[in-house]
Formats: C-alpha cells, sequence, structure tokens
C-alpha cells in the first residue's frame, strides 16, 4: 500500500504535493528558550544524556539547572543581552547543550560552527555574524584569535575545559546562583520573526552562509524530525553546526529521550561499540558512515538488536545501501531523511513509504512541486527543480540579501536547487544537485546515476562522480575509494559504465583511485574539492 491520499496529498490545480496538515508537537508562538525551560520540568529523573568518555550520565533536571545558570551567569557575568550574538564552537561534550539552552532562555541568538572548520572559514563567517561572545573548546583558542584579528573584531571568548590564557571558562557560567528557582525565560515576542538560531548552509559548493531561523520554526519544524519516544536512546555524532545535530538535540529533548554524546571523531569499530554498549534505538548518520560500518570487518559480529531505527541523509542512499545495512538490523529499519537546514528540519523522509531510490514521501506540513527552468510545474516522473515551503522556513541568509533572494521566491518557495522527481504515488527522488550536473554533447548527465551503477560492483566502498572541463564538454570522471582486498580495475569500472549506460555517460575523463574523500565535518563529500582533485589527476596523465 502506497500513502497518497493518506499521508501525502497532490492537488490537481496547482500541480502541487503536500504531507498531512498535522499541527505542530509543541506550539510554535513561544520562544525556544521558553518551551525548552517547561520541556526539561517534565520528568526531571529521568536521563537526559550520558556522556560515552566518562560514562557521566545528566538528569533533566540537572540540566534545567545548568541552562538556567548559563542564562543568569551569561547576563550577570559577561553583560550578554536579549539580541547579542553569541557564537559556540563546539564537539559535543556534556556541556554543550545546557549553553544552548541558556542562550535560548536568555534570548540570544546563536551560531554555531563546526569545530572541524580552518581559521580561513571562521573569519569567513565572523565577518557577517560578528559575535558579542565566542564559546569554543580549549583547543581551538589560537584559531579563534587569529580569525578575530583576521576580519579586525574584539569579541568575549570563553572556553570549554580549563582556563587558557586568562580567558574564561564554561565552568563559570555553571556555578549555582541561589534564584535559580525563580528565574523565568526571556519572553519572545513576535517569535515567527525574531531570530533564535544561524546554522550554516552545508558549504559543499562554496562557503558557508548563515542560515537564519525563528523561534517559531526551531520549535515547529526541530521539535519532531522523527518519530520519538521517550524510552529512546539516541545517537548523533554531527556537531550543532548541522541540522541533523541541532535536531537530534531538540527533537530528543522534546520526546523526554536520553541522548548518547562523545567528543570522539566518527570511526567504524567506535560506532559499532557505541551501539552496543548504550543499546541505541536511534541513530543519526551520513550514508558515508554508512558504508564505513558495513565494511568493518566486526560487522557480522555485532549486535544491532536495540535499533529501531536509522536516520541516514546528508548524500545519496542507494536502494543497496539500505537493503545491505537492514540485513544487521533484527528488529529496525534505516530510514532515507532529505533535510535542507533552510527548512529546519526534514523535507522527506521514507519512513512511511519507500521505494527504490527514494527519499520517502513529504513530512507533515511540507509542500512540494518539481518545476522546470521557468517555474512551470512539471507532470509525474519528469525531472525538475524541487521547490518546498511549509508554514515557517528560513528568515534570509544572514547579511547575504542577493543569496536570499536566490534561495527565497516571493511566494515563498524554497528553490532548492536539486533537481528531483516525484511519482504518482508520491513518493520523491533526488536525483542531483543542479549546480553539480554534468553536460557532455549538450546532454545533461546526473552524477549520481552513473555512482549508483559503479556502487553495484564488488570491491568498491565509495565513489565521486565529477566532470572535467574541457572545451565546449565536460568529461564525466570517477573518483573511487576501494575496499583494501579488492583487485576492481579502471578498466572493469569504465567497462561496466558502458554496459550499463548510454553513450554520452560513459566515463570518457576516466576512473582515478584515492584513498579516502574530502568530507564536511558532519560526512558530506566536498564535491567541488573532488572536482580539484580529478582535474589535477586528469592533467597529470594528459599531458
Amino acid at each position: 500500500m502506497f500513502p497518497r491520499d493518506v499521508y501525502t496529498f497532490f492537488d490537481e490545480d496547482e500541480q502541487t504535493w503536500r504531507g498531512r496538515n498535522v499541527p505542530p508537537l509543541c506550539n510554535p508562538n513561544q520562544g525556544v528558550g521558553q518551551l525548552v525551560w517547561r520541556l526539561l520540568d517534565r520528568a526531571p529523573w529521568k536521563i537526559a544524556q550520558i556522556s560515552a568518555e566518562t560514562n557521566r550520565r545528566v538528569t533533566y533536571h540537572e540540566m534545567r539547572l545548568r541552562s538556567i545558570r548559563v542564562a543568569q551567569n551569561l547576563s550577570a557575568i559577561v553583560g550578554i543581552e536579549k539580541g547579542d550574538m553569541v557564537t559556540i564552537v563546539a564537539r559535543n561534550n556534556e556541556n554543550v547543550a545546557p549553553i544552548v539552552f541558556g542562550c535560548f532562555m536568555l534570548g540570544t541568538p546563536m551560531n554555531t560552527l563546526d569545530p572541524g572548520f580552518h581559521r580561513e572559514d571562521f573569519a569567513h563567517m565572523f565577518e557577517s555574524i560578528k559575535p558579542k561572545l565566542v564559546i569554543c573548546e580549549g583547543d581551538l583558542v589560537d584559531e579563534m584569535v587569529g580569525a578575530f584579528e583576521m576580519v579586525g573584531i574584539e569579541p568575549e571568548l570563553i572556553v570549554f575545559g580549563p582556563r587558557i590564557n586568562g580567558y574564561g571558562k564554561v565552568d563559570d557560567l555553571l556555578v549555582e546562583t541561589g534564584t535559580e528557582k525563580y528565574f523565568l525565560p526571556v519572553n519572545i515576542d513576535d517569535p515567527a520573526n525574531e531570530l533564535a538560531i544561524v546554522l550554516c548552509s552545508s558549504g559543499t559548493t562554496g562557503r558557508s552562509k548563515g542560515v537564519c531561523l525563528s523561534h517559531s520554526l526551531c520549535v515547529a519544524n526541530m521539535t519532531g524530525i522523527w518519530t520519538c519516544y521517550e524510552s529512546d536512546r539516541v545517537l548523533c555524532l554531527s556537531s550543532l553546526y548541522w541540522i541533523s545535530g541541532i535536531g537530534t538535540l531538540m527533537t530528543a529533548t522534546a520526546a523526554g529521550a536520553t541522548r548518547i554524546i562523545t567528543t570522539v571523531p566518527f570511526s567504524a569499530g567506535m560506532m559499532i561499540s557505541l551501539i552496543e554498549q548504550f543499546r541505541v534505538s536511534v541513530i543519526f548518520f551520513p550514508p558515508s558512515h554508512a558504508l564505513a560500518i558495513l565494511n568493518e570487518p566486526t560487522i557480522g559480529m555485532a549486535d544491532f538488536s536495540s535499533m529501531r531505527m536509522v536516520l541516514c541523509g546528508g548524500g545519496p542512499v542507494s536502494a543497496d545501501l539500505k537493503r545491505s545495512f537492514e540485513m544487521y538490523l533484527p528488529k529496525g529499519r534505516l530510514h532515507v531523511v532529505y533535510g535542507l537546514s533552510e527548512l529546519g528540519g526534514a523535507g522527506c523522509m521514507s519512513e512511511i513509504a519507500y521505494k527504490n531510490g527514494s527519499v520517502g514521501i513529504l513530512s507533515n506540513g511540507v509542500v512540494a512541486k518539481i518545476v522546470d527552468e521557468e517555474g512551470n510545474a512539471l507532470p509525474f516522473n519528469e525531472e525538475g527543480e524541487l521547490f518546498v515551503k511549509s508554514q515557517f522556513i528560513f528568515m534570509e541568509y544572514y547579511g547575504n540579501p542577493e543569496a536570499t533572494e536566490e534561495m527565497k521566491s516571493e511566494d515563498g518557495w524554497l528553490q532548492t536547487g536539486d533537481i528531483a522527481r516525484v511519482d504518482e504515488d508520491g513518493l520523491f527522488y533526488i536525483v542531483d544537485r543542479k549546480k553539480d550536473i554534468i553536460k557532455y554533447a549538450g546532454y545533461q548527465i546526473s552524477p549520481t546515476e552513473i555512482e549508483m551503477v559503479i556502487m553495484k560492483i564488488p570491491g568498491v566502498v565509495a565513489v565521486c562522480v565529477t566532470g572535467i572541463p574541457v572545451p565546449g564538454n565536460d568529461l564525466p570522471v570517477a573518483l573511487v575509494v576501494k575496499a583494501l582486498d579488492s583487485e576492481v580495475t579502471e578498466e572493469k569500472i569504465i567497462e561496466t559504465v558502458a554496459e550499463n549506460m548510454v553513450d554520452f555517460k560513459h566515463l570518457r575523463g576516466g576512473v582515478y583511485f584515492v584513498n579516502a574523500f574530502p568530507m564536511t565535518p558532519s560526512g558530506k563529500i566536498l564535491r567541488r574539492t573532488c572536482r580539484d582533485i580529478a582535474v589535477e589527476l586528469y592533467n597529470e596523465t594528459h599531458n
């Protein structure tokens, strides 16, 4: 059974699809801090988070106290007021959540950046954001100071961990005030139009942009990204820079679930160990992590019996990857997630329905259409650009009206830049990024389409297809990561593509084996960097 007219609906007149008109889990007519202040007090004895490195457990009561103290001390000690910008650069340590919640309660907007950034990336964001306060990991102090000097700003700096060079430390924000029980979060007068958080666009094809999300959007779209229960133990390695990171924090907190946190970078062995040790029931990761786990030699002995839901997004998830991973989930399923920072959550998910290669159906409250170059809605199964909207979408790109206008239409549509199609049952298929399309002999080629063919070849672990620019054309080329014991060859890959695809999609740029791909901190392939690598390798072999 497919979900049309039950979970997803087609408007013949408008030629649009929409998810169910289900009210948000929480009332969006309030500030995020006002909501969190109440959520943390519902079941104070429950465990809110467990730190994997120390096994330190924090109850919802303790989380609430820490968050209130952060709000009070940010105001009293640092002088932060409603409207001041605070930047947070941190891994998932045990005090990140109370810092975030405390800022929400104080009504001060946040900008979350990834600790894996380079100094130039920090400076790029600081130049537009101009934070009054930066809170970062101790090992990033030199990078922060260097970035401040590059753009000529002098914000306050507070570090997680021990005091460094006289800078304040987060522990100072957690000291008792004696007035916690009298605290009330700052009232947000117009939550639909007041800034709560500035996330970043993924930056896979260029410099990141600051995605401004309102309080109403965060309350409506982030508190129910998936069906979460208070009995769940949730694991997500993404920092709060990513919508998956902040979305996991908000959804798990709204459900009263327990989050498993760690500051250790991803490895397949570590991830398997955490799932087994803490009996994780929900996990959120990119397809590159799923592939790495499947190629871990100990996967056959792993105990995934606690897992009921694997959420996988941030890149193409093939039907083969989904099926392969589900072989190790005796009680669970892998669900494909298509999300956007500008939407503040999931646009589509395969939790209700799935067909091979799809990203499922629209999430509750989301409307979408597929359009041609002129903006005309296309019929079923025709490829075009995906437009989406919901009651709340991002406000703007911080300090970048040109990019905002390019992304958001006058009538409220998000112009995603993704090439997609939708079938007659309302299931959506993401074909490629509009900017990643390869053009050869007048034809448009989807890199993902070629990648899916190559991924079926035994011994191929990962692949990125891009184009080599030559006069009048892009030559399709594949960068391939192969298994250590694999004997797959360049010729085998070229022949397989030639046998399965029309002539203009053949790998005229060749195949190059690499040890790994350049990745964003959350595991997305940096396609522009991969293209530069491919061009360099191509030029070396053709000079």
